[in-house]
């Protein structure tokens, strides 16, 4: 149990949070349709809605745009419309609508709440538990049905709609366990600290899925300047603040707390809430390790091997050679060319770039 290897600190923690507002406890956790199973069946609802919203939009705007930007005013079933660059321009455009949807309503619903800026109030209020007794606004319930009914259909479209690539498991195992984490974070209401965890990890897929419909429209600017900020903000968000912050959190406030209000029985919860948090960090620093060996095969070693091989977009102008030939290589700014390396090593990393990293994370 993760509690006995946190127990020995407590003294520590207690020094620490000596001086903590106080805060009268709270009435009893509040639903969105007035009972905990009629707000997972609204999930269950969303997670139907979901794939019938994307068939309506891949018809009438997704693929009729990408058409038009990527091949021009050609029709569907021109010669020279690509079905499978089609496919994937489909798919990365619905993902940066749900994507950037669920970023603007995590903001919108928890930037005025005092635990966006102060982890101790994910749980100051909560005197007893399971559940916690914690009011969530109307509109933080909302957010977890809509961002729950995505994950539950996502996994259903990992298993049987797409393609199977190299990390199909490390994606399953994503999808399963955020699942899993929005669906038991709602029954316990550990919603608070659930809603940051989705914020974080929603915001760099933005760009990760921006930087891919540029490639596919071979806007090479757009999509070298999307996959720097998607770059940035993964290292940020999922490599430092989640662990830093919102691991930190989960570790170590609920026991204090739970101490402060005679709380005891915060066992199995403690360790399966904390244990799902610790499997998404770790598929984020396996990620993450990928992403550096291949920048750092690019820099020094250049075109070892090409995981583009399978790759239909292979045909791409952008080179396969070590930032060193590139540096001397060509026309332009040194600060340009830098940044096309990097971007070839998003290209010949694009197994650990896909979709599956958020959302890792």
């Amino acid at each position: 149990m993760l509690l006995r290897l946190v127990e020995p600190y407590l003294p520590i923690l207690a020094k620490k949070y000596a001086d903590d507002p106080v805060v009268p406890d709270e009435p009893d956790q509040t639903f969105l349709l007035g009972s905990r199973w009629a707000d997972y069946g609204l999930a269950l609802a969303f997670a139907i809605a979901f794939p019938i919203l994307r068939a309506i939009l891949k018809r009438a705007v997704f693929e009729p745009f990408g058409i038009r930007i990527i091949y021009g005013n050609v029709k569907k079933n021109d010669a020279k419309v690509d079905p499978e660059r089609m496919r994937k321009w489909n798919e990365s455009f619905w993902k940066l609508c749900c994507f950037s949807s669920f970023t603007t309503m995590a903001l919108l619903v928890s930037h005025t709440e005092k635990w966006f800026w102060d982890t101790r109030y994910y749980w100051l209020g909560c005197s007893h538990f399971p559940p916690c007794n914690m009011i969530v606004s109307k509109g933080v319930l909302l957010f977890y049905c809509i961002e729950t009914g995505f994950y539950l259909q996502s996994i259903h479209f990992l298993m049987f709609h797409e393609v199977r690539r190299k990390d199909w498991l490390e994606s399953m195992i994503h999808h399963i366990v955020t699942a899993g984490l929005l669906c038991y974070s709602y029954y316990v209401n550990f919603t608070r600290i659930g809603i940051m965890v989705m914020l974080i990890h929603d915001v760099s897929d933005i760009f990760l899925e921006l930087a891919k419909l540029c490639r596919y429209a071979k806007q090479q600017t757009g999509a070298l300047v999307a996959f720097g900020v998607f770059f940035v903000t993964w290292i940020l968000s999922r490599v430092m603040y989640f662990p830093l912050v919102i691991i930190r959190s989960g570790l170590t406030e609920p026991i204090h707390y739970a101490r402060v209000h005679g709380v005891t029985n915060i066992e199995p919860h403690f360790t399966l809430f904390n244990g799902m948090l610790i499997i998404l960090f770790l598929l984020h620093v396996y990620w993450t390790y990928l992403i550096f060996q291949v920048l750092l095969r690019q820099l020094f070693v250049g075109n070892t091997y090409d995981v583009r091989e399978d790759d239909p977009d292979a045909d791409d102008d952008w080179p396969f050679m070590s930032l060193t030939q590139q540096l001397h290589h060509g026309n332009g700014h040194g600060w340009e060319k830098v940044v096309h390396g990097m971007w070839s090593v998003c290209k010949q990393g694009e197994l650990c770039l896909r979709e599956c990293m958020c959302h890792v994370v």
